[in-house]
């Protein structure tokens, strides 16, 4: 039966010319096939010559960006080392051969640009990558993305899937707008917060993640910090925090979504969160759905972080309006894992905002909601079991 992909062989017979045109024409179908099916799926980073990984990836840049539609770079299932910053421009993609990201089973991308980071943006706003089933390695220098701050440029419209980190100092700190991190995402050991991101209309970990980095240092550390965020869905990713670092940081931007987020820490292991483990600072509508925490508030007092206000309760809130936490739980470990909370530790705290708004809250005992003396009773609306005390 014909397909429509199918190729007429020629018929025996006729002279010997004949034959061999009808030949080489069928093969010559059957090559150009085969060159469009592999140019769709990618082309192979060791399709091209080079004496180390970054000489062939400057020709594969060469050749994708010549493209008027670019393929992707297919990293191959084998251990690869770039040592050059990489200026990224529209429709830039890299991407695995298999689906498949976890560091330690699959192929291993190592990263080294000491005091810098491997992919750069242009100014302006690049559009269009694509990353995807890779595993990256760092070290103590490098970040994956060059560090940006507020006035540098914005990433549009990309899409980030099934990646895992290791060892990097940072993975991405700048602006994004319309960006999605979706599939699985392994992070692990960063030597400083991984994620710093502000900008709008982005949606981030829709299918989870899996952060823990015990070796990010003494001071104010976050696995996921979001100095303005607008419009944003962040999903259900699982965060391990050790001793001074707070799982997550929001401080401003309006529409923010957190849902169902697990914040947990290794208290069985010794390695609790000591102070919050989500922190609010700012935003306008922000809503905290189904969290559940774990661990955290070891040692309020001594964090090591500098400022003490942010580490009053599991969940801090000190400025920021229109908030609603929906679903929150506070496990102390149910008898299964040691409750490593300072006693009498608030499961939320509220120093500073307005129209906060606190449902449905679960915990191993009595829930603690307490508020500063400045902010008033009235700004907060609780179910009518829960009660707001001052402290």
């Amino acid at each position: 039966m014909a397909v429509p992909f199918d190729i007429a062989l020629p018929v025996p017979g006729g002279s010997t010319d004949a034959w061999g045109a009808a030949i080489n024409g069928a093969l010559g179908a059957i090559k150009a096939r085969i060159n469009n099916e592999a140019v769709a799926r990618g082309v192979p980073l060791d399709a091209f010559a080079g004496a180390t990984d970054d000489d062939k990836l400057t020709q594969a840049l060469s050749y994708v960006g010549q493209q008027t539609y670019k393929p992707a770079i297919v990293l191959g299932q084998r251990s690869m080392e770039f040592k050059r910053t990489r200026q990224v421009f529209n429709g830039l993609a890299f991407t695995g051969p298999l689906t498949g990201n976890e560091f330690r089973y699959n192929q291993r991308v190592r990263i080294s640009v000491p005091g810098s980071g491997w992919l750069d943006l242009p100014s302006g706003q690049p559009k269009g990558l694509y990353i995807g089933n890779l595993s990256f390695e760092g070290d103590s220098g490098t970040t994956f993305f060059v560090d940006h701050d507020n006035t540098g440029p914005v990433l549009w419209a990309s899409h980030f899937e099934n990646l895992a980190f290791n060892l990097f100092k940072h993975v991405m700190w700048g602006a994004h707008t319309a960006v999605t991190f979706s599939g699985f995402w392994d992070v692990n050991n960063s030597y400083d917060t991984p994620f710093k991101l502000w900008g709008s209309d982005n949606t981030y970990w829709t299918d989870g993640m899996l952060i823990d980095s015990p070796n990010m240092g003494s001071g104010n550390r976050y696995h996921v910090w979001l100095p303005n965020m607008s419009k944003t869905v962040v999903g259900p990713i699982f965060i391990t925090a050790k001793s001074n670092i707070c799982g997550l940081r929001l401080d401003g931007g309006r529409g923010v979504v957190l849902e169902g987020i697990r914040f947990d820490a290794q208290a069985q292991a010794g390695n609790p969160t000591w102070g919050s483990q989500l922190l609010i600072t700012g935003g306008k509508f922000v809503r905290v759905r189904d969290p559940w925490f774990y661990g955290g508030m070891s040692q309020p007092n001594s964090t090591g972080h500098t400022n003490p206000a942010y580490d009053k309760g599991v969940l801090t809130i000190t400025g920021g309006s229109n908030i609603v936490v929906d679903g929150a739980m506070f496990s102390d470990g149910d008898g299964s894992q040691p409750n490593k909370t300072a006693a009498g530790s608030p499961h939320i705290y509220i120093g500073g905002g307005s129209k906060i708004r606190i449902r449905d809250i679960q915990a191993s005992d009595t829930p603690i909601v307490k508020r500063a003396s400045s902010v008033s009773a009235g700004t907060i609306a609780t179910d009518s079991d829960v009660t707001v005390a001052v402290g």
